[in-house]
């Protein structure tokens, strides 16, 4: 009976001094820490079955680090952009069922990376910009095909996803650093929202409200006050926020 307790007790002890396996680290945890940062996502990997961490560093390089019980493995680095990302977005451009990595700097680079070998498939080599404001990857036309929607040296310019031809510019100057696309006033198109205050359907690009304030240096769509429609949340760089009703043209909260 001694014998089996000093046994039992040896190979409890043996066990407590064995590492546990490295588990890998959980993604709902790391989105959750890193959702306030815009250049920073997780995004998942090989179908589904991995993800990882997509970010953009402060010397211009977006970074893909790939989540395995061993910690994080670098799994991509884009080479360097000349100048700081202004945006990226995860998004199937070329409609062939995988997403491709879409960045845009502010420097006026646009550049499309695929998710098979993460090579470049697509940079505006013969339409570029000086600079980029703002930058956003979305659907405005309802043809199958994403349309990207750039704020470039003063200018709103829409380009087409899949063969890149330019299907609109303004001849109105601009300016904003951030672009949210969202239906906030219930009708049947989306508008384009300029955190600078001014908001554009998507349909015939006039201006549906001029407000003279700016929702927010970041700003986001919610519906607030149970109407059935996204209120524009605005955040300024002391953390308040403006709360705007679009259909009301007022401020909510």
């Amino acid at each position: 009976m001694r014998k089996a307790i000093i046994v039992t007790t040896l190979a409890l002890l043996v066990a407590a001094t064995v590492p546990a396996a490295a588990a890998e680290p959980d993604p709902f945890t790391v989105q959750r820490v890193f959702c306030r940062f815009p250049l920073a996502r997780v995004i998942p990997l090989d179908d589904g079955n991995a993800w990882g961490m997509l970010y953009a560093d402060i010397y211009g390089k977006v970074h893909l680090r790939r989540a395995t019980t061993d910690g994080w493995k670098s799994e991509w680095e884009c080479p360097g952009l000349g100048s700081k990302v202004r945006n990226f977005v995860l998004r199937d451009m070329d409609m062939d069922g995988s997403p491709d990595i879409v960045i845009a700097t502010f420097g006026g680079r646009i550049l499309i990376h695929n998710m098979y070998d993460y090579s470049v498939d697509w940079e505006n080599l013969e339409d570029r910009f000086n600079s980029i404001a703002a930058f956003e990857v979305a659907n405005i036309d309802g043809d199958p095909q994403p349309e990207m929607i750039i704020l470039a040296d003063g200018r709103l310019h829409i380009l087409d996803g899949r063969d890149k031809s330019r299907q609109w510019m303004s001849e109105r100057s601009f300016e904003a650093t951030e672009i949210l696309v969202e239906n906030v006033d219930q009708d049947d198109q989306l508008e384009i929202v300029f955190n600078s205050g001014i908001i554009l359907d998507t349909r015939f690009f006039s201006i549906e409200l001029e407000w003279g304030k700016a929702f927010g240096e970041r700003i986001a769509a919610y519906d607030m006050n149970d109407d059935g429609v996204p209120d524009i949340v605005g955040e300024f760089s002391d953390y308040s926020l403006r709360i705007f009703d679009v259909r009301a043209k007022r401020e909510v909260w």
